[in-house]
């Protein structure tokens, strides 16, 4: 087990946050099916869960969340590539379906939720696990949110007419 800031768990989860919306983008700006340029434009944007999260903290707040050592043993979270995101992003513009990206960032905003919690697990302030658990309703939030989208059969309608035209 590694005594960690907590400081620097928070830029990780911030920098996957940076690394997503960048690979999002970069769909976005590849892709000739509208229905994923406007999926991933949001997707894209909505990846500033953190930053949403410690909005309220003025900067000495923060200085003393970051501050926290723990004995950190939470696996840390790894980038799209988890998530089967493993391609360049113009390599996946035409075969992401909308399905598969609302699918990759359930499991990815799910896996972050998991890591907050698992920090949560060590001795903290009451003041540093308040902004662990924001982190964890934004992120919850946003789960829900993606499953309304997979709910309502928007890409799967979609995707099987783009499978009918193909052949």
């Amino acid at each position: 087990m590694a005594t960690m800031m907590l400081g620097n768990l928070l830029d990780h989860a911030a920098d996957l946050e940076r690394q997503v919306a960048r690979f999002y983008a970069a769909v976005r700006d590849t892709s000739q099916d509208n229905g994923v340029r406007l999926l991933t434009y949001y997707l894209a944007r909505h990846c500033r869960h953190q930053e949403q999260g410690l909005a309220d903290l003025d900067s000495e707040q923060r200085r003393r969340i970051r501050a926290i050592e723990i004995e950190h043993d939470t696996p840390v979270p790894a980038g799209p590539a988890l998530h089967g995101l493993n391609l360049p992003p113009d390599a996946m513009a035409d075969t992401m379906t909308g399905t598969m990206l609302i699918q990759a960032a359930i499991g990815y905003d799910t896996q972050l939720t998991d890591f907050y919690r698992g920090i949560l697990e060590q001795p903290l302030t009451d003041e540093a696990r308040r902004v662990l658990e924001t982190l964890i309703r934004i992120e919850e939030r946003d789960i829900v949110r993606l499953e309304k989208m997979l709910a309502m059969h928007y890409f799967e309608e979609s995707e099987s007419e783009a499978s009918v035209t193909d052949h």
